[in-house]
């Protein structure tokens, strides 16, 4: 059983880092494609829903780009062990950027207006889930409870790449015309984070029954 769990151990950083290298391919997509046209503050970069909100918008938008990007640094360092000065630092910037898009989040959720309730309803639910999973992970942390603190970090990583998962799966679903885009954009709302959490749990959990 030793034997089996140091052949775990050893593979899994190269898994890891397979995982992360993907991970951070769809990250510059999103930053360059969806994230990027927002910075000119140009009405044509925006909807109608949004462009009125821009100033909520933008925060929430940059919060989430250096969440997004930090997390992925912090994955890799928690994750191999490397907990030191760095990897603490990133942990602070983190919560920060959380705190700034979450707030920004539900700003915009609850202006959006009752014309868009469902998809609303969603964005709310995602920034409730992303604090609800970070101040977990800080609390893990501050009581030194270290695996719980990495399984939360996970969790909350899961609904910031809800930005990214967002905007791809809303882009193929329409360009597949599989539903209306306001269908779709509702749907996706919850969607972009629930599912990706439902599917996390279990692995999460899978790591730990193996390892009995």
């Amino acid at each position: 059983m030793a034997a089996s769990d140091d052949a775990i151990d050893r593979h899994f950083p190269w898994r890891l880092c397979g995982v992360l290298v993907v991970l951070a391919a769809l990250v510059l997509w999103f930053i360059i494609h969806e994230a990027l046209p927002f910075a000119t503050f140009d009405a044509t970069a925006y909807t109608d829903t949004f462009w009125p909100r821009r100033f909520g918008l933008a925060p929430h938008i940059a919060g989430g780009i250096v969440a997004i990007l930090v997390g992925l640094a912090q994955l890799w360092l928690g994750l191999t062990g490397r907990t030191g000065v760095l990897h603490r630092t990133l942990g602070r910037i983190y919560l920060v950027a959380v705190a700034v898009a979450s707030s920004s989040a539900f700003y915009l959720a609850l202006t959006i207006g009752s014309a868009q309730f469902t998809y609303a309803s969603g964005f709310f639910g995602l920034a409730s889930a992303w604090v609800i999973t970070t101040s977990m992970a800080y609390l893990a942390i501050r009581r030194r409870a270290v695996e719980q603190h990495r399984e939360w970090m996970i969790r909350s990583y899961v609904v910031a790449f809800a930005f990214v998962t967002f905007r791809l799966l809303t882009e193929t679903l329409i360009a597949r015309h599989v539903a209306k885009a306001t269908e779709v954009a509702a749907m996706m709302a919850f969607a972009c984070w629930a599912v990706p959490l439902l599917v996390t749990e279990p692995v999460l959990q899978l790591r730990k029954i193996l390892r009995h």
